[in-house]
């Protein structure tokens, strides 16, 4: 199988392709200057992978929450992919695919993105099935869906911020933390697009875009001037 992969919900993008057992990846930690390496970067995977992108079975990405713009861009690369060569896109929800390498996990596993303003996107995963929909909150309303008996897992980019907080709040909660980057969710991407693949599952239509649970700040501006 051959397939491409892209996430950029946080700081830190990663691309990975995969052709037949060889899997190329790359991660660029390189904050703003996403826009501009983005396009040569996935031309040096898909290279290093022995790769064009009239080959790739799929591709797929990160369907959000996260990076307003990062995401933006992820979409933007793999449609122009997709109007060319007619590539299905598989999209999956960033959280899900932080929690994926966890579905084991005796307890809770919480994937952690920051929001900002004191918030996060997280949700509730036990056994790899989603217990709490994906939502922007506040650590202390995060805690009231964890159970002081289980053992917590914190995982993703901001994964020690999540652990700190919760910790502050339950000092007596068992929290454990493993600070992905996002070079993993780019592996994460291609096992859950591949499995979705093979089910013959419905990939994005041409239409879709990125999924925000918050508002970007250009929408919150402009709805206050309208409220």
């Amino acid at each position: 199988m051959k397939s491409l992969a892209i996430d950029s919900a946080s700081s830190c993008i990663s691309i990975a392709a995969r052709n037949e057992e060889k899997t190329v990846l790359l991660s660029l930690d390189i904050g703003m200057r996403q826009s501009e390496k983005i396009l040569p970067a996935i031309v040096k995977v898909l290279d290093e992978a022995e790769l064009l992108p009239q080959d790739l079975d799929f591709s797929c990405l990160c369907l959000g929450p996260g990076s307003f713009t990062g995401l933006r861009l992820s979409f933007a690369a793999l449609k122009a992919i997709q109007l060319s060569h007619t590539i299905p896109i598989y999209g999956i929800p960033t959280l899900a695919a932080l929690a994926h390498p966890y579905k084991a996990w005796p307890g809770a596993v919480v994937p952690c993105i920051d929001a900002k303003k004191h918030r996060f996107y997280t949700a509730v995963y036990r056994n790899g099935v989603e217990c709490t929909a994906p939502c922007d909150i506040e650590c202390k309303e995060l805690v009231t869906f964890l159970d002081s008996e289980e053992k917590v897992l914190c995982t993703g980019p901001d994964a020690k911020m999540c652990m700190e907080e919760i910790k502050s709040l339950k000092p007596d909660y068992d929290c454990s933390i493993i600070d992905v980057h996002s070079s993993n969710t780019a592996l994460s991407l291609l096992d859950i697009a591949y499995e979705m693949h093979c089910r013959g599952d419905k990939p994005l239509e041409e239409y879709e875009g990125p999924v925000y649970i918050r508002p970007s700040e250009a929408e919150e501006s402009l709805l206050s001037k309208h409220s």
